[in-house]
């Protein structure tokens, strides 16, 4: 059978038909979600192979993931033997269309997994997470989303790229992930290998459209504003290779401790250069007849960053409550430990926990030495930041931890959104906690997080107990 032309029926964008042509050794697209990169490696796949009558591999870390690019390499045959059968009509008596009909459906067969092309070439889905599965082939590979492939995708770039010394070719298709990946050295070497990188500014200057659920015409900023997650915008959209970042606390975790804080008062005061203290502020802290405690952590700074005080209360058998939040600014170690002495004496029972890095260190051994095993320093290390992220975590995966509203005339958004600035980086081995900018608090770099979580890490110090606010 005499292979026909492409088909003109796949219609392309400008940057998708710079790589459907590219026939480097290895052709890298670091495109941005939704750009068209699994169908435009479709489309490149059936039509080399029917060109050249050379295999190809879909290799993904998931057969789910494979079989999705697989099904693209269908539709794209499918078009192309839609297109010769629709020659054939013109060409052919009713007869000899006939025959010609079933031969080409011949030559376009699909078994299992793989794809059947004129001149013996073939397409074929297969999962990758063990590398080891792919040493024995022979063609052309595709790599889907190669930069969430296990332990970087270092293993798997070992095992197939020694396909490429014998002429074929690899295609690495991925949104960004971390820089400890293998996809982020392709991308980064482009005198090296072939790299697209595909934005959706680019894209959209490529032809691509966006549309709303409506099917109307969006712009670029309609789309982020709806998106509503800065951090995954800069990765999934700009391409950014900012880590795997993603909320520690999901926004809707944060609505719901808001929506169900009960009518307890709360207060906020904000201490600059000495100047804001109410001494007597923990006065309701008082009583309790033994039934309840305060709860405290306390992220220290001095100068630049917010020193923050986090004071939660609990009722018998319901979630702790954010009671009290102080915020202090170039305010001095001496008076930072009044504040913090006054919350510790207003009840016999308080326990509390803060940070003892660095300038912490002298005021957490003197609230040590005063309240023994009532006051617990953490260091902050790597070790110490996940078990501080994990009970931050579980308190809001488990509704333990009721926040103040977030909205209205007297709302304190600003706590919600220093939660949720801690980002949670999972591309290596262990769990990191990166502290992104606070939009609507600029001066805490998390800092009203880290006290929340220490206040939580002070829950532990002993059994826990039924507890009653007082107002």
């Amino acid at each position: 059978m005499t292979t026909a032309a492409p088909p003109t029926a796949i219609e392309l964008l400008t940057y998708q038909r710079a790589l459907f042509a590219d026939r480097s050794r290895v052709a890298v697209a670091c495109w941005c979600r939704q750009a068209g990169k699994d169908f435009t490696t479709a489309a490149k796949a059936v039509r080399h192979a029917i060109e050249t009558h050379q295999d190809w591999y879909i290799v993904s870390v998931t057969q789910r993931q494979a079989d999705a690019t697989f099904a693209k390499c269908r539709r794209v045959a499918g078009l192309y033997k839609h297109l010769l059968k629709s020659l054939g009509e013109a060409r052919y008596s009713d007869r000899d269309y006939d025959e010609y009909d079933r031969e080409i459906d011949q030559h376009f067969r699909c078994t299992a997994r793989t794809l059947h092309l004129p001149g013996g070439g073939s397409v074929t889905a297969l999962p990758g997470r063990d590398p080891d599965t792919l040493a024995g082939l022979t063609g052309n590979v595709i790599f889907t989303e190669f930069a969430l492939f296990p332990r970087g995708g270092y293993d798997h770039w070992r095992v197939v790229f020694p396909l490429t010394t014998r002429g074929y070719q690899v295609v690495v298709i991925s949104t960004p992930r971390g820089k400890n990946t293998k996809f982020y050295e392709l991308v980064a070497a482009p005198r090296t290998y072939s790299v697209s990188v595909v934005t959706i500014v680019d894209a959209v200057a490529g032809g691509l459209k966006l549309t709303d659920n409506n099917g109307e015409p969006c712009t670029i900023e309609e789309f982020k504003a709806v998106y509503g997650d800065e951090v995954g915008w800069r990765r999934e959209y700009l391409c950014e290779f900012s880590g795997d970042l993603e909320a520690l606390i999901k926004w809707a975790q944060l609505e719901a401790a808001a929506g169900a804080y009960r009518e307890v008062p709360f207060d906020c005061i904000r201490i600059r250069r000495e100047a804001g203290w109410r001494p007597g502020l923990f006065g309701c802290l008082a009583g309790g007849d033994g039934k309840w405690r305060p709860e405290i952590g306390w992220d220290v700074a001095r100068h630049g960053d917010l020193s923050a005080l986090w004071v939660n209360v609990r009722s018998p058998g319901c979630a702790a409550v954010l009671r009290y939040l102080v915020l202090m600014q170039d305010v001095s170690f001496a008076l930072q430990r009044e504040i913090v002495i006054s919350a510790m004496d207003a009840n016999r029972r308080a326990v509390g926990c803060g940070d003892a890095t660095g300038l912490g260190m002298d005021s957490n051994e003197t609230l040590h030495t005063k309240y023994g095993d009532r006051w617990q320093p953490v260091t902050f290390t790597g070790a110490s930041k996940r078990e501080l992220g994990s009970l931050l975590k579980t308190a809001f995966d488990d509704n333990d931890q009721l926040l103040p509203p977030l909205g209205g005339e007297h709302g304190q958004k600003y706590i919600a959104t220093d939660l949720y600035a801690i980002q949670a980086d999972r591309g290596g081995e262990n769990l990191k906690l990166v502290e992104t900018p606070n939009p609507l608090l600029p001066e805490s770099h998390c800092d009203i997080a880290y006290a929340a979580a220490l206040a939580r890490k002070a829950a532990s110090l002993s059994p826990q107990q039924g507890y009653l606010w007082v107002a």
